[in-house]
């Protein structure tokens, strides 16, 4: 038989600093002017915030269970403290939950106040045993007058504010928002932290600060209920019930409840649930913190909020050898070049594990992940940094590369932005890859012309290349719409509109930027302008940046971060005007704010030999993809690092610098080098991507094939950075002197 906990009165004690009548104990206050107290009511001691700009919060009954015995018999008991004890660190409470036959449940919170910050280190033992399992959650209440849609909500990597462009069914995405449920697993998310932002400025976040992630390979979202010991990851979050008020904080285990079902299929509410054994002896402790701000936008609680979690998690720098990071790339970039019928170029996909081509090998792709523009361009750069035979072998295989290119897609309207390498033709039948998409040609052509100022200062001329650029540019210009956006997509050698969204607006920026100061021409300029208002007013404002990734339309994702940055960053140094680098530096927050910052354990029962990313290696440095796949990471935003260096330099902010410092070096885990060959097929291969989250996919990617911009974003992290600032590559290049005694990861 179930019965609920019967929790008495204080507990007497001489040592105890409050007497039995006392109906309340303040903790302290917290740096907004909030008090933090306990409270006794008639089931014991809760816990409340008030007095400050965020609205009343408390808890009744913060020793909170969640009790499975059957999927039909699955209770919530909670109950008040029995004793609050205050003491030279903050506040001691316990409770005690009995359940069944014997078995009690002791919770013991104990509660400290730092500054801005509130946190419960919680730990609850089990005496006696019952089958099934439990979890245990700290939850706070807002006051009942504000609603769910009163108040946006903030995940890394998962939901920014508006879940419109999350995907309908993801952990942040408009299902879940509009049924007032949100519910993240730490272990897919970049930082265990989830934030509410109010409307008069006043937020409250979300952290564990001290996450371990635990899993087995068993663990699996195939399986709704499961009960191991061995699980040690929570889950932050909130939610709201018809008749309640909003509830937000951290669970443990990690159980989460959202939508199923694939592209197409409906959408279907499934639950999927972790519990701990109910038995003695099992480690069932974790922390929360609760940072409070006031006087933040939206914008602001995005930024102060990530920092504060990366302050705290404290994410490592695992050095690498820059130097031979940068030749073990190249040389593997040099290798993979193919020539057919004096055409040459990078294959759009190859396989890290096995010779066996691909159907798509021979596709030839400008910009996202097909960069050959860009590949060109590095092994250019080797090409003058080496005269030995090596280097000049690079030299033209770079040249190569552009001069097929343009010769395969010499009009426009562009055919495409990519070509078959065995025919020379424009890819047939029409693939969403190579349609004439606005971020491929731009992307590309914006490196085209870096490469060009590089060539020419060295007296070398290449008319055909601004030619090219220019015809591209000029014909860009007139598709421009009167709102300043620019289409996603064309249809093959037209002006016709094949998707006419306007969310990647940010793409051309640079390129207009680099088209005006090449021609003295002020339209150029003035159309970047145009386009780069359209994304600020429509969505930058809001602390939301949408459409990077091609495959993936219109979804919140960080490549729209860290392409947005860029524009600014181009405008600002175009115009000088203060506003583009306050809107630079609000992309780079956004941004920034997709990096894994701490450590996710590889299954310990998993077979090394299976998992793509292996036991033992550090994914800090990884990043979220798009909000529509939460848990997916690759390293993309490696290619970031000459700009937030650049951010540092213009705001003397260090916190761009350590991010800097992280992508340059933590990005390069998993490349297979001398020494750590990993099991790909040589050294250089990276694959594309992983996943965290659940057991049996964390550490393994959708494949293992290897694409041009793995290398192209690597490489560009270390020669965009040489380029923009030689010092400060030399600082962050170097291992300083308090870690000199420590071997860099590829050592």
């Amino acid at each position: 038989m179930f019965r609920q906990c019967l929790l008495l009165g204080l507990s007497m004690g001489g040592s105890t600093l409050f007497a039995q009548s006392a109906a309340r104990l303040d903790l302290g206050r917290l740096q907004t002017g909030a008090a933090v107290s306990f409270t006794r009511s008639t089931s014991g001691w809760g816990v409340e915030i008030s007095g400050g700009a965020a609205p009343r919060i408390r808890q009744l009954e913060p020793a909170k269970l969640e009790i499975y015995r059957a999927d039909e018999d699955i209770r919530q008991v909670s109950a008040g403290y029995k004793t609050v004890q205050k003491t030279a660190a903050g506040m001691d409470a316990r409770a005690e939950i009995a359940y069944g036959q014997g078995v009690v449940f002791h919770v013991n919170d104990r509660w400290n106040l730092t500054g801005p910050v509130l946190s419960v280190r919680r730990t609850v033992t089990v005496t006696g045993g019952a089958p099934g399992g439990f979890c245990s959650s700290v939850m706070l209440t807002v006051d009942p007058a504000v609603s769910w849609p009163d108040v946006n909500y903030m995940a890394p990597a998962a939901l920014y504010g508006d879940p419109t462009y999350d995907g309908d069914r993801s952990p942040g995405g408009k299902l879940n928002h509009d049924a007032r449920r949100l519910n993240m697993r730490e272990d897919m998310l970049p930082a265990p932290l989830f934030a509410l932002s109010f409307s008069n400025g006043a937020s409250v976040a979300v952290l564990d600060p001290a996450p371990r992630g635990d899993t087995t390979v068993e663990e699996s979202p195939a399986k709704a209920v499961m009960t191991d010991a061995r699980f040690q990851f929570g889950a932050l979050g909130a939610r709201q019930s018809d008749d309640g008020p909003i509830e937000f904080g951290f669970w443990f285990p990690g159980s989460t409840t959202g939508y199923a079902g694939g592209r197409g299929a409906p959408a279907a509410v499934r639950s999927i649930r972790r519990y701990h054994p109910i038995a003695s002896g099992v480690a069932h402790s974790y922390q929360v913190s609760f940072r409070f701000g006031q006087n933040e936008s939206f914008r602001d609680v995005t930024r102060d909020a990530w920092r504060w979690a990366w302050n705290t998690l404290k994410p490592q720098v695992n050095y690498i050898d820059v130097e031979q990071m940068r030749r073990v790339l190249l040389d593997h970039l040099e290798a993979q070049a193919r020539t057919i019928d004096g055409r040459t170029a990078i294959p759009f996909v190859l396989n890290t594990m096995s010779d066996e081509l691909q159907w798509n090998w021979s596709m030839v792709a400008m910009g996202f992940v097909g960069k050959n523009i860009e590949c060109a361009d590095e092994l250019l750069r080797e090409g003058d940094r080496d005269p030995t035979e090596r280097g000049q072998k690079m030299r033209q295989t770079g040249l190569a590369i552009i001069a097929s290119l343009i010769q395969a897609l010499p009009t426009v309207p562009l055919q495409g932005t990519g070509y078959d390498l065995k025919t020379g033709k424009p890819w047939e039948p029409e693939h969403d890859w190579l349609a004439p998409w606005l971020r491929n040609a731009t992307e590309d052509m914006r490196v085209l012309m870096r490469a060009l100022r590089r060539e020419r200062s060295h007296g070398r001329q290449h008319p055909e290349w601004f030619n090219w650029v220019k015809q591209y540019v000029d014909w860009l210009v007139q598709q421009q719409r009167a709102d300043g956006s620019f289409p996603r997509r064309w249809k093959r050698g037209s002006n016709e509109v094949a998707e006419p969204a306007g969310t990647t607006s940010y793409n051309p920026v640079p390129l207009l930027v680099v088209m005006s100061e090449e021609t003295g021409d002020s339209k150029y300029k003035a159309s970047a302008i145009r386009a780069a208002e359209y994304v600020w007013s429509n969505w930058g404002t809001r602390g939301v940046f949408i459409g990077g990734a091609i495959d993936n339309p219109n979804i919140t994702d960080k490549e729209a971060g860290m392409l947005s940055m860029e524009a600014y960053l181009s405008l600002f140094d175009a115009t000088r005007d203060s506003k583009w680098l306050e809107r630079a530096k609000a992309a780079a927050d956004f941004a920034e704010s997709w990096i894994w910052i701490w450590n996710v354990p590889m299954p310990p029962d998993a077979d090394d030999a299976k998992l793509h990313y292996k036991k033992g290696v550090p994914t800090v440095g990884v990043q979220g993809i798009t909000a529509a796949v939460s848990g997916g990471v690759d390293e993309y935003l490696d290619w970031a690092v000459p700009s937030y260096a650049k951010l540092y330099n213009l705001t003397k902010d260090e916190h761009y610098l350590d991010v800097a410092r992280v992508l340059l070096h933590d990005t390069k885990s998993m490349v297979a080098l001398p020494g750590r060959p990993y099991d790909v097929k040589g050294i250089g291969w990276q694959q594309e991507g992983w996943r965290m989250g659940p057991g049996s996919s964390r550490g393994v990617g959708g494949h293992r094939f290897w694409l041009p911009w793995v290398s192209a974003n690597h490489l560009y992290g270390i020669t965009g950075l040489e380029e923009y600032d030689p010092a400060l590559f030399k600082k962050l290049s170097t291992k300083p002197a308090a870690t000199a005694n420590m071997p860099a990861v590829n050592e």
